[in-house]
Order: C-alpha cells, then structure tokens, then sequence
C-alpha cells in the first residue's frame, strides 16, 4: 500500500519549494509513496518585494504570534498522512505568520495530531527561536518533531543583512550593486537536500525515527554558527518588547504607529551593524571562557526535544 507524505509550506520567492522539492525527490520518484502539497496563502498575500515600511510594520503581529486570516486548505482531512513536510521561513526569529496561523487553526490539529513531522528551515541565517517555537506549536497540536533541516545563507552576517534586504526590499536577484554576492541559499546546499532526502524515506520505510536527526547532521542538516546563537539571545529577549512598543500605537498598516515602525526599521539594521563584530568576537571566546556551556547549548539545538 502507497504511503501519503502530507508537505505543508508558504513561500514568496519560491526557494523553499525548490529545497522542498529538492528534498522530496527520493519521494516523488518513488511508487510506493504519494506527495501532496499543500501552500499555506493569507487570504490578503503579504507584499513582495516589500515596501520598507511594510517590511518593519509586520514585526509586531509576527512576534506576538498572531494569526492572519488564510485561503481555505485544500488537503483531503480524512487521509491518513504517514509522515508530514513543514517547510517556514523564521521572520523576526519567529515562525513566519502564514505557517504560525495554520498551527493554530482547528485544521492542524487533526492533519498533525500523532504524525511524525521533519521541518524544514529556508531562510538567511538565524532559525534558533522560531524553531523552539515551532517545537512548542507541534506539541500543542500533538505532534512528534522527528527531525529538521536547515537551508541558509552562508554569507558573513553583515554582507547577508545587506543583501536579504535588497531582496526583500527591492526584489534584487542578482548580485546587488554588481559587488555583493548573490542572495539565498547556494544552489548546490540546495541540490544536496536530496541526500536528506534518502535517508528520510529508509527511516519512512521502517516507520523509526530516532537516529534521523544523528543521521541528518551528519549529512550537514543544521546550521548552527556560535555568533549568531548569542546575537539571537539578544534579539529573543529584545523583540517582544519592540512589538509591545509599536503595538501600543495602533494595529498593523495604521498611521498612529508609522513613526515607531520608522525608529524600528533604523535601530535594528543599525544595532546587527554595531552588535556583530562585537559578538563574533564573544563567540570565539566562549568555547574558551565558558566551553561545557557553550556544547550543551549546541547540542540542544542539534536535537528536537523541547527544554522542559
């Protein structure tokens, strides 16, 4: 008998498809597996390229976790999904809010509820905390996270700040200003989700999931890079504090809260600007000054389970 894989995704550029397809190969190629896809889209689709603006003003509703409105889903309710594709992008080191709001929708509940879930991450370089929140989310809903897999951007923090944002900003596929290189992710990392993919459908056939993730990782599944762990720590304490800030002012798109959305979009390039060097040097010291810690912490975000 066939099994169903159940592969859940949002995207705007179309990379995340690319790496989920590129993942989903061994699957699709096979006959004793069915792949249905399923494209979570707001019902009112967020800009792109954004407007700088708007870009800032989805901030706060992001952090806060607040769900946006989407088109009906389309998956067939009734099908007993064997195993199910999450593939987001962490916005403001959350869950995207398209992803974020199926979550929390009734429909979830009963797609996910007792399913074995692999996320996959599509995104610049920063996906600790929106995966820690992605874990709380999959046990609300019942679900097991058995394994992830992360495609990043590889670039130096700051030259990828630069170039996500004249993506994002002003659509710039190439190289920006002909010096910067290309945004997103390589087109080979992407290439290699085939090899996740392999091992994912040997671990599918046995219906056993606990060595994926040892096996993922050592295919070279997780980015996890010291610098950015510490800047995240500053940014996770940070945001919800921003948010509550610019939300006191009105509720997304109004004029009241444009001129704390502005303060926004200029203090926070200009503190990863500021922040990096300083914490990339504090990440090469902490494997000295603070070496147990600094591998347990590393260990944790190489595993699925959820800190009690």
């Amino acid at each position: 008998m066939k099994k169903n894989i159940l592969v859940i995704y949002f995207t705007q550029t179309g990379q995340a498809r690319k790496a989920l397809d590129s993942v989903l190969a061994p699957f699709t190629n096979n006959p004793d597996y069915t792949v249905h896809y399923e494209l979570i889209e707001p019902a009112v689709p967020f800009p792109h390229p954004w407007k700088y603006t708007e870009f800032f003003d989805a901030f706060p509703e992001n952090v806060q976790a607040i769900p946006c409105e989407l088109k009906p889903i389309k998956a067939d309710m009734n099908l007993n999904y064997d195993l199910v594709f999450i593939a987001y992008q962490p916005w403001f080191l959350s869950i995207c809010r398209p992803i974020l709001s199926f979550l929390v929708s009734p429909q979830a509940k009963q797609l996910l509820k007792g399913k074995p879930v692999i996320t996959i991450i599509n995104c610049r370089n920063m996906w600790l905390n929106a995966q820690e929140k992605m874990k709380r989310r999959l046990l609300d809903v019942d679900a097991k996270l058995v394994g992830n897999i992360t495609f990043v951007d590889h670039s130096a923090n700051l030259i990828s700040l630069v170039t996500v944002l004249a993506h994002v900003l002003k659509g710039e596929k190439g190289r920006y200003l002909g010096i910067f290189p290309k945004y997103g992710v390589n087109e080979k990392d992407i290439a290699n989700g085939q090899e996740f993919g392999k091992i994912i459908v040997a671990h599918t056939q046995t219906n056993n999931w606990e060595s994926l993730q040892k096996e993922l990782n050592a295919k070279g599944a997780l980015d996890i890079r010291g610098n950015l762990m510490l800047m995240e720590g500053r940014g996770n304490a940070l945001f919800p504090l921003y948010a509550n800030y610019i939300s006191k002012r009105g509720t997304a798109g109004s004029k009241q809260r444009r001129t704390r959305v502005r303060i926004f979009g200029i203090v926070l390039p200009t503190a990863i600007l500021i922040l990096s060097p300083v914490i990339t040097i504090l990440s090469r010291l902490a494997p000295l000054l603070a070496a147990g810690k600094f591998k347990k912490q590393i260990a944790y975000y190489s595993q699925n389970a959820l800190k009690k």
